[in-house]
C-alpha cells in the first residue's frame, strides 16, 4: 500500500486522494455539467442574435438586410424563366463582373462554390 501511495504522490503531488479527485474532476465532464454548459452557450447565442428594434430605422434596416438574398434569387430565377432579360455576361465589364462574383460568393457562401461543387463534380466523374 505504501508503494501505491508513493507512486500516487509522485504523480499527483502530496495531496493524496483529494488531489486525484481534483484532477479527475477537471478532466471529465458529467452529463449534468455538459448540459449546464450547453444551456449557458445557448443563452449567450440567443442574446447575441436577438434583434433590437428600438426604432423604426432599426426595423427598416433589418427588413432590408433580410430581403437582399431572396430578391436576388427571384431576379435570377425570373431571368432564367424568361420573365425579364438578364444582362449578357460578355457585355459586362470584367472589373464589375469580378466585384459581382465576390459579392455573390459572400452572400451565398464561398464554400459551396469553391469546395463543395468541385468535390461533387469529382465524385460524379468517379475520381
Amino acid at each position: 500500500m505504501s508503494f501505491l501511495t508513493g507512486v500516487g504522490s509522485w504523480l499527483f503531488g502530496s495531496g493524496g486522494a483529494n488531489k486525484v479527485l481534483d484532477v479527475a474532476d477537471k478532466a471529465f465532464y458529467t452529463a449534468q455539467e455538459r448540459s449546464e454548459g450547453d444551456a449557458k452557450d445557448l443563452d449567450s447565442a440567443r442574446a447575441m442574435v436577438a434583434p433590437s428594434h428600438s426604432s423604426s430605422f432599426d426595423i427598416l434596416v433589418d427588413g432590408f438586410a433580410r430581403l437582399i438574398r431572396p430578391s436576388f434569387t427571384v431576379w435570377l430565377l425570373g431571368g432564367f424563366c424568361g420573365w425579364w432579360a438578364l444582362p449578357k455576361p460578355e457585355s459586362i465589364d470584367p472589373y464589375w463582373y469580378s466585384v459581382f462574383t465576390i459579392v455573390v460568393t459572400f452572400w451565398f457562401g464561398g464554400r459551396m462554390i469553391l469546395k463543395d461543387l468541385p468535390a461533387a463534380l469529382r465524385l460524379m466523374r468517379g475520381n
